[in-house]
């Protein structure tokens, strides 16, 4: 199957089609169906009113994250993103945390659990994904920008967690497990199950089928 991910899929309008016209995209509010994604904004908002600060990849926090990544060319910023944050170590969540399923605020991403190695920052998916997300939010990328975006794996059989940006009229994906940043539209293995950001979130369909209610963020990102 053919599964190449288009722009279109990011627009605000519904219904659209994407992924080269296998899936219609519905907009599909309010993102309160989503319970681990608002918990998420909740917890990221409960932060900045402490001042809380991530603890990692630089030691002077997001602060030294901007200066050393920010720059003129925003696809340099979002390649030098992808890196950054590709660079900490991968851990599922029930190794990491003894549960199936957890979702984590940067900070909390970032801080260093007496039960891991030392220096050792660690954490699945959807953890890389919503640190890659607010961090290009800090170097001036708006959310309407931005989509987490929660996928089924057509190769390993399960549920995985991205980061899309729109730019230059396409969009482009980052990933921790592709080390370079690539358009939608050249990664083929990926099913569509949802995209999201602060305000809306968007469901993939088969042509022509009807939508359905959310299993609010149900579909576990390993």
């Amino acid at each position: 199957m053919k599964a190449g991910l288009l722009l279109l899929f990011f627009c605000a309008v519904a219904p659209l089609l994407g992924w080269d016209g296998e899936y219609q995209v519905v907009q599909q509010d309010p993102i309160g169906k989503f319970p681990k994604w608002t918990g998420i904004l909740a917890g990221v908002e409960e932060e900045l009113s402490k001042k809380a600060d991530i603890q990692a990849p630089y030691a002077g926090g997001w602060a030294d994250f901007i200066s050393k990544t920010q720059s003129a060319d925003r696809l340099a910023m979002i390649k030098k993103t992808n890196e950054t944050f590709n660079s900490m170590r991968y851990v599922p969540d029930q190794k990491n945390w003894g549960v199936p399923d957890l979702w984590n605020t940067p900070v909390q991403f970032t801080q260093n659990p007496d039960y891991l190695i030392s220096g050792r920052i660690s954490g699945d998916c959807e953890d890389h994904a919503i640190a890659k997300y607010y961090a290009l939010q800090k170097l001036g990328f708006t959310q309407d920008e931005l989509r987490i975006l929660v996928v089924k794996d057509l190769n390993l059989g399960v549920g995985h967690c991205i980061l899309g940006v729109i730019y230059g009229g396409q969009c482009l994906i980052l990933d921790n497990q592709i080390k370079s940043v690539w358009p939608a539209t050249q990664i083929q293995h990926y099913k569509p199950i949802y995209a999201i950001n602060e305000t809306h979130w968007w469901q993939f369909l088969p042509k022509g089928a009807a939508a359905a209610p959310a299993a609010g963020g149900a579909e576990q990102a390993d």
